[in-house]
């Protein structure tokens, strides 16, 4: 309507946001889906959050004081967190079972076959570097630096079942105690000194990185044991604005803590890992991010593969023709 001022635009989007958000949380996953495809408007929904992030503590929010920030961080070693994920751990593992596709996330609050397509491109992903870093082999070595409690040894079975995996986790105590309970054949490493101790065919990071302070310290360590690849993935990168540091408040996970990340440049990573002896073998696109709280810049989910740059020089020159 002409003439409707800045002020009454924000109230009616402020109403028909907490309308939407009410309604929502009273379906079911499946009700809540079919009605939005058939009834919401594309955007409303994150016009909605973003909205409500004037209300509340947002889920993601930009930290202008970064890592010194006054915010109150709890951080990742939280009983109830590792908790949580060992509950959920039967469901996910029949999960991987079956032809159904992998659209699925260990940390949905419903069902873990979501049918998100941001799950799908994470999980296919992995799957497409697994297969490459598998190749031609029958035994393969893994570093998951910050895998939790192992999700992604399962799922490594499941897509490549006729190889078999040195599967070698390192993350925080609680997280490794509770990995131990539910992987006793794999490796749970809670001290960085014994990850670095020997090399690995394939070294992934997923939604990992982002969450050390120094980076790039802990990028050379991980390219160090890479031999030949590094894959780091589910991180969000932006394109114009400088690296800078946000905070998430995870709740919608079941997760009552938050903690503190980096949004990194896309071009300040690659500069970074490139220098580093490596090259890109393949850059992943997975979806755009959640809409971070007065961020200078909204990013997208990408992943990474990495391949030390010696050995992929050597193996194209096996390869060229004679």
């Amino acid at each position: 309507m002409r003439g409707l001022s800045r002020t009454n635009n924000f109230q009616v989007g402020c109403a028909g946001g907490l309308n939407y958000l009410t309604f929502a949380m009273s379906c079911d996953h499946a009700s809540l889906k079919n009605w939005t495809r058939n009834w919401v408007a594309p955007g409303f929904i994150s016009l909605a959050q973003r909205t409500l992030d004037f209300v509340r503590l947002p889920p993601w929010e930009y930290v202008p004081d970064g890592w010194r920030t006054a915010h109150p961080v709890r951080g990742w070693n939280v009983a109830s967190v590792v908790e949580l994920q060992k509950a959920k751990w039967p469901t996910y593992a029949a999960s991987l079972s079956g032809t159904a596709p992998l659209g699925i996330n260990h940390e949905s609050q419903g069902k873990p076959n979501t049918g998100n397509l941001r799950d799908h491109n994470t999980l296919l992903s992995y799957a497409y570097v697994l297969a490459l870093a598998a190749h031609q082999l029958q035994r393969l070595s893994l570093l998951d630096w910050g895998g939790g409690i192992g999700h992604y040894y399962l799922l490594s079975k499941a897509v490549l079942p006729g190889v078999h995996f040195d599967y070698y986790c390192h993350d925080l105590p609680l997280f490794c105690e509770g990995g131990r309970e539910v992987l006793p054949e794999a490796h749970f490493l809670e001290k960085r000194k014994e990850c670095f101790a020997r090399r690995y065919d394939l070294v992934l990071a997923s939604s990992s990185v982002w969450y050390e302070e120094d980076w790039t310290s802990l990028l050379g360590q991980l390219i160090s044991v890479a031999d030949p690849y590094l894959y780091i993935t589910r991180m969000i990168f932006v394109e114009r604005a400088p690296s800078y540091v946000a905070i998430q408040r995870p709740r919608d996970a079941g997760y009552q803590t938050e903690y503190l990340c980096w949004i990194l440049n896309r071009n300040e990573f690659l500069d970074h890992v490139l220098s580093q002896g490596m090259e890109l073998s393949r850059e992943f696109m997975i979806c755009p991010s959640q809409h971070i709280h007065h961020a200078p810049e909204q990013g997208d989910y990408r992943g990474f593969l990495f391949r030390k740059r010696d050995i992929a020089a050597q193996t194209r020159a096996k390869a060229a023709p004679k």
